[in-house]
């Protein structure tokens, strides 16, 4: 099911419900956030591991995928995309949602389990920074003087990591990243560097799943486990690879990781 949501600022919010599981049966949701130039369609991977026991939700951000795109000069705030994110499981239904998020999009999942305790049951962020990259500049500039197309191409691969074929890049850049919105982009950019939830996660008190990598020269696993180390309910899953998108490079792994995860929290 593909249906979209009005918000009051005249942004439609795009998202897609995958549900096969008994219609006898009350279904839990697994709410799916994406990352930075994505969509909901970032984790169609992910998508056979939970459908069957979960009512599968993936959201489009605000400016992304299927969602309205947003102007150059948009003001880009945290608590007006956890708004969103409420707002959609409020048109749901949801009192609760397993929240699931990845790269930026598990910032958000970070910061709304702990400004909103209620509303997660369990969190799961895969290679979530706790703050705003402050090289994004260049992608930036390169955006606004090769187009958006041309900076998905010579930054991908990098993202997925060695592992990931060329024929993958290819499918990420033609049908994501490189789809993008110019003024999405040169909005998000200017207001992602500036992201700060370390003082947040403290504060989060649903069993927690976090996901990294080996060899992603994002972040040390050193530097993600002594900050996983302050989250309460909290347990750290470290995959073998060099990609930092690793929701999007392993997403067999990463699924597994998740589902035994949620199995284990029934």
């Amino acid at each position: 099911m593909e249906v979209f949501l009005d918000r009051p600022d005249g942004c439609k919010l795009f998202y897609r419900v995958d549900d096969y599981t008994d219609p006898w049966r009350p279904a839990e949701t697994v709410l799916f956030i994406h990352g930075l130039a994505e969509s909901g369609e970032a984790w169609r991977g992910w998508v056979p591991y939970f459908a069957r026991r979960y009512r599968v939700v993936r959201l489009d951000l605000r400016g992304f995928g299927r969602s309205t795109p947003m102007p150059a000069d948009y003001p880009w705030s945290m608590d007006a995309l956890l708004d969103d994110i409420e707002a959609l499981m409020r048109h749901l239904g949801c009192e609760r949602v397993h929240l699931v998020g990845a790269k930026s999009g598990g910032s958000m999942a970070l910061k709304f389990a702990a400004d909103r305790p209620q509303r997660v049951q369990t969190l799961i962020g895969v290679t979530p920074p706790l703050t705003g990259a402050a090289d994004v500049g260049q992608w930036l500039e390169r955006i606004e003087t090769r187009g958006v197309l041309d900076w998905a191409r010579h930054t991908m691969q990098g993202r997925l990591g060695s592992a990931v074929s060329k024929e993958e890049v290819e499918w990420w850049v033609d049908n994501l990243q490189g789809t993008t919105p110019l003024s999405t982009l040169q909005g998000y950019l200017r207001w992602v560097p500036g992201l700060d939830i370390r003082s947040d996660i403290e504060r989060i008190a649903c069993p927690t799943l976090i996901i990294t990598t080996t060899g992603s020269g994002l972040r040390s696993v050193d530097g993600v486990k002594a900050w996983v180390a302050r989250v309460k309910r909290a347990r750290l899953t470290v995959l073998e690879g060099d990609a930092w998108h690793a929701a999007g490079a392993y997403p067999d792994r990463c699924a597994q990781a998740a589902a035994e995860f949620l199995a284990e929290q029934r």
